[in-house]
């Protein structure tokens, strides 16, 4: 039987069914990419990050000239060219190291759904950066701004209740709106539970005698309303993150603390790290009552703050 000469009609459109299945152009796969995140049950802020990492990835890559009609032609070098422009634009290492985190999981989705070959990010390393720790209060500048609002007022009580929840909770500005008032228990030393946590894990935090007696009276002063937001406006709305911010920079500059350090729900959080550091609290401790999703970020805060350096200078010399 001789050899047929030529492919039979049936099996060439099935081939070309199949790579047309298999091709991708990067925005339907990021699409796509992106659907798998919001069914994978990833949060709305996840999956914002992703949307928005992605969309500067292409940007970026349309102005290098790399062809993106099929994901499959995205190779190594080009995203080593794409490193090369940013730093060129100066960016910031770390938005460049976040940026590429987003574009190496995008890969990952296209890899598994057979889009691509190879990840083209794991020939990529993270750039290094320098491992810093933001600006944090000092004691005294912290009772400059406690002791500023005008708790003879609502806005004034809350206010303080906000700013000593950041300060003796140590928790993140959306976790801070999130709280409702069924998340607060005074019984006992009583504890604060963070439901909406970054790591998607709630968490209890004790409070302490100030914070419990300072919630207590604020508690009772907003009274009961049909919004369970623990935080209101003189409305009764939920109070904005927006709003927290603009509320700590009016006290930052009426206590003048914004003088020498920019006061934000970030720089209570950072205070909170390390004046417990300070304190001795055990690492594993501290990333219960923080919520931190891994110990690196709370390492530098001992590296720096940590007393062991002070009790072991003076070992070797008595």
């Amino acid at each position: 039987m001789s050899r047929r000469k030529s492919v039979s009609t049936n099996v060439l459109e099935k081939l070309v069914h199949q790579q047309e299945q298999k091709s991708k152009d990067f925005q339907k796969a990021s699409e796509e990419f992106l659907k798998h995140c919001k069914i994978k049950g990833l949060s709305p802020d996840t999956v914002k990050f992703y949307e928005k990492e992605l969309k500067g990835l292409f940007r970026a890559l349309v102005e290098l000239e790399v062809p993106l009609l099929d994901v499959r032609t995205l190779k190594l070098n080009d995203i080593e060219n794409w490193v090369e422009y940013m730093l060129e634009m100066k960016r910031a290492v770390s938005s460049i190291n976040s940026r590429m985190r987003a574009g190496r999981t995008f890969m990952n989705f296209c890899l598994k759904k057979s889009y691509v070959d190879q990840n083209p990010f794991d020939g990529v390393s993270q750039l290094k950066k320098r491992h810093t720790v933001g600006a944090t209060l000092t004691k005294g500048q912290l009772e400059k701004l406690l002791n500023t609002p005008d708790i003879t007022q609502f806005v004034g009580l809350r206010d303080l209740a906000i700013m000593l929840t950041f300060a003796h909770v140590g928790l993140r500005l959306k976790e801070l709106c999130s709280i409702k008032v069924q998340d607060l228990s005074f019984d006992g030393k009583g504890e604060v539970i963070i439901q909406q946590a970054k790591n998607r894990y709630a968490r209890r935090v004790p409070m302490t005698k100030r914070l419990k007696t300072v919630l207590k009276a604020y508690v009772e002063e907003r009274g009961v309303l049909d919004n369970d937001t623990l935080f209101v406006s003189v409305e009764n709305a939920s109070i904005s993150p927006r709003t927290v911010q603009e509320r700590l920079k009016h006290y930052g500059v009426v206590s003048k603390v914004e003088n020498d350090i920019s006061v934000s729900p970030h720089a209570f959080r950072r205070t909170f790290c390390r004046l417990k550091v300070e304190a001795g609290v055990n690492l594993f401790v501290l990333q219960r009552l923080t919520g931190h999703s891994d110990l690196e970020m709370l390492q530098r805060y001992v590296q720096i703050y940590g007393k062991d350096l002070e009790q072991a200078i003076e070992k070797g010399f008595e």
